[in-house]
């Protein structure tokens, strides 16, 4: 019989699916028409690939249209890929069936908490690593999805990925002296609703002692970069255009300061790079 509390959870998830269902088609135009979205994409491609050289076998987590996993692909990589969207996965095989990457990438449609499942789909059985790329915010826990990769990625295996961060330091300087504090405090809320693509979902924004601690002590954390600390939140794109001739100098702030102690970590999304660990509780 199912309970109210995990229809609940179902719900969430089936609504998260929804969302991207309806917007898979013009997916791709929806990253690049947002600079700052556009921008971090960049960022964290430049870390993927400085992580994993060619030849890596990776596993990717929320793959969307699959345009990491291509890039990587292109590039020499082989990627398995899971979305819980059957209509961002549709997008994404008929792009790598496009682009004949067909022996480099393989899609599917699924939930990361059913990953140990999902895994006898990929034709590769071992893994060199794994990212997942503004994906994770969705789930109700990370604790699931930390304990199957801990099964799947071998010792030493990097795990890359990129999570809303609570503390925003663009945020504090442009709402705090306004006296906004909703606006500069309102990643703490518990819920945390965004509108997505049309759908007001529940996120989940978290701080780095948080991630560090979900992911021990499978993991060990090698490095926390903030993406992007000194440019403008992503909701703000529209505002980011008009201070265009200042573009130059806040990404040259955010590359050289993001990977830096304080401010990487008060970007509005962290970039969390992980190493398996040798710990099997």
């Amino acid at each position: 019989m199912t309970t109210k509390k995990s229809a609940a959870k179902i719900d969430e998830l089936d609504r998260v699916q929804l969302a991207f269902d309806r917007v898979a088609g013009r997916m791709d135009d929806v990253v690049l028409l947002n600079p700052i979205n556009a921008w971090m994409r960049r960022v964290n491609m430049t870390y993927l690939r400085r992580t994993f050289p060619p030849g890596s076998r990776l596993l990717e987590l929320g793959c969307g249209t699959g345009s990491d996993a291509i890039e990587l692909a292109r590039n020499g990589r082989y990627v398995f890929a899971i979305d819980l969207s059957p209509e961002m996965v549709k997008v994404a095989a008929e792009k790598v069936t496009k682009l004949g990457l067909r022996d480099s990438v393989k899609f599917t449609c699924g939930r990361n908490r059913d990953l140990l499942e999902l895994i006898d789909e990929s034709p590769w059985k071992s893994f060199d690593g794994g990212y997942a790329n503004f994906s994770l915010t969705y789930e109700e826990s990370l604790d699931g999805v930390v304990r199957s990769l801990s099964r799947l990625l071998a010792c030493g295996a990097p795990f890359l990925c990129t999570l809303p961060n609570r503390t925003v330091l663009s945020e504090l300087a442009i709402y705090g002296p306004l006296l906004r504090f909703d606006r500069v405090l309102w990643r703490f809320q518990d819920p945390l609703t965004r509108d997505v693509h049309g759908e007001n979902l529940r996120i989940r924004a978290y701080s780095p002692w948080q991630v560090r601690n979900a992911f021990q002590p499978w993991f060990r954390l090698d490095k926390i970069i903030g993406i992007p600390t000194f440019l403008p939140p992503v909701y703000l794109h529209q505002q980011y255009r008009r201070l265009i001739s200042l573009e130059q100098v806040m990404q040259w702030m955010d590359a050289l300061l993001g990977p830096r102690f304080p401010w990487n970590r008060l970007g509005e999304h962290t970039l969390y790079l992980f190493q398996k660990s040798a710990v099997i509780p």
